[in-house]
């Protein structure tokens, strides 16, 4: 716990990144564990909320609030690279309902000129009821936006 604690703060201090605009939300898919739907809503260039819909056996929910840092890669000559840690809670439905809180971390590439983000995510689930027990979960998918800004830095714009 306090690795996690202190790779969020790392991302969030050393980020060196302009604000943005509130609103741009993206919808898309993801393969993996859930399988299923998956949005994300940016608050401001660092933080944002994913949150999705799977049915990968049980029906799964989960939404987790992020941290992304844009600078922690080289960049490509094309596009942006950022990544991601976040948090959140998990429901999974089966014969009895599980809860649990779900820490992912993650990488995602923005195209140039496109409002297309692909991302793949990886992370361990602590389940709370009705058993204790911790599963790794992941997968990858792509986002298309909507309106509103995409993320900046200051080093590297992304596709507009």
């Amino acid at each position: 716990m306090k690795k996690l604690i202190m790779t969020l703060a790392m991302l969030a201090a050393g980020a060196d990144l302009q604000a943005q605009q509130a609103g741009s939300f993206g919808a898309g898919v993801v393969a993996g564990d859930p399988t299923g739907l998956a949005l994300k809503y940016w608050f401001d260039n660092v933080r944002a909320m994913d949150a999705g819909v799977g049915f990968s056996g049980d029906a799964a929910l989960y939404a987790d609030l992020l941290w992304h840092g844009w600078d922690m890669f080289p960049q490509p000559e094309k596009g942006k690279l950022g990544a991601y840690v976040g948090v959140g809670p998990r429901i999974e439905t089966n014969r009895d309902t599980a809860l649990g809180i779900r820490t992912m971390g993650g990488v995602d590439y923005w195209f140039e000129g496109h409002p297309i983000e692909l991302f793949f995510e990886a992370g361990p689930v602590f389940r709370l009821t009705p058993d204790r027990n911790v599963d790794v979960h992941g997968g990858i998918g792509v986002r298309f936006y909507f309106g509103g800004p995409r993320p900046r830095s200051k080093a590297a714009e992304p596709p507009e």
